[in-house]
């Protein structure tokens, strides 16, 4: 019983880490984030990359815009965006981000350990 509960835990938590992924991914692509900040939140001048940011910052930024606190250059443009989402939202869009950046640097590492850029003879 002890291995079917553990078993269940593990199996619940990979599904769970999917599904915050994947509604991240919906939140940002419903609510038009991709207009400004590109389809892989790498950022379109001048608005800024967002993948790889801290959630706690993505967080503490979205939270700023939807009560109108943050008063940047782009504020006006943030504010109605941040607004449409909810607290629990947020919560999953900034965590969405930090992930995506971190599963692009994991990419690009793998990348680089299995074609050794810069190894090559020419031909």
């Amino acid at each position: 019983m002890k291995r079917f509960s553990i078993a269940l835990i593990l199996v619940l938590s990979l599904f769970g880490g999917e599904t915050n992924e994947s509604e991240g991914a919906k939140i940002y692509t419903k609510h038009g984030c991709y207009g400004c900040h590109g389809i892989d939140a790498e950022g379109i001048a001048p608005y800024p990359k967002l993948a790889g940011k801290s959630a706690y910052y993505l967080r503490k930024r979205l939270q700023g815009y939807k009560k109108g606190t943050i008063h940047s250059g782009h504020a006006n443009i943030m504010r109605p965006f941040a607004q449409s989402l909810s607290d629990q939202e947020i919560d999953i869009l900034a965590d969405y981000l930090e992930h995506l950046g971190q599963k692009k640097r994991s990419n690009e590492e793998r990348y680089y350990q299995e074609y050794e850029v810069g190894d090559s003879s020419g031909s």
